[in-house]
């Protein structure tokens, strides 16, 4: 039968964070699926001499934020493992290397937000002028 600890009410609160931060992926994830869906609706247009550039700039930073988002899940796995082993008594709890790791985690989440916005605004606004430019043709 195994032996259940309580974590620290520190760990805890680690534990808690992590797994919100678990669900900003999960939910980043389904929006990066529709910025892919968003640029293959507008691929054709979007590939004119005038946007060309411009695509392959958000392009490549599309494919760098998922880059980072998989490193960064990848990451937090591990610690939220690191945070389920102590709980289950299996490693002793160490909280210095716990908040080191936290810290780290906390600082690449937030890149990420940033990141994400970026491409998100830059994307948007590429699909834009295309859809704005295709409007003034046809009106």
């Amino acid at each position: 039968m195994e032996t259940s600890v309580e974590l620290s009410a520190r760990a805890q609160q680690y534990y808690i964070l992590c797994r919100r931060w678990e669900s900003v992926l999960e939910f980043f994830k389904i929006e990066t699926a529709f910025l892919h869906r968003l640029l293959d609706d507008y691929f054709v247009r979007l590939l004119a001499p005038a946007y060309f550039e411009d695509l392959k700039h958000t392009s490549a930073k599309l494919f760098e934020l998922e880059k980072n988002e998989s490193a960064l899940l990848k990451q937090l796995s591990v610690h939220l493992k690191q945070l389920e082993l102590v709980a289950e008594n299996v490693i002793p709890e160490d909280i210095e290397n716990l908040a080191d790791a936290q810290v780290e985690i906390e600082s690449l989440v937030s890149k990420l937000v940033n990141e994400y916005r970026e491409v998100k605004k830059e994307l948007f606004a590429l699909v834009e002028k295309a859809m704005n430019e295709k409007k003034l043709i046809v009106g």
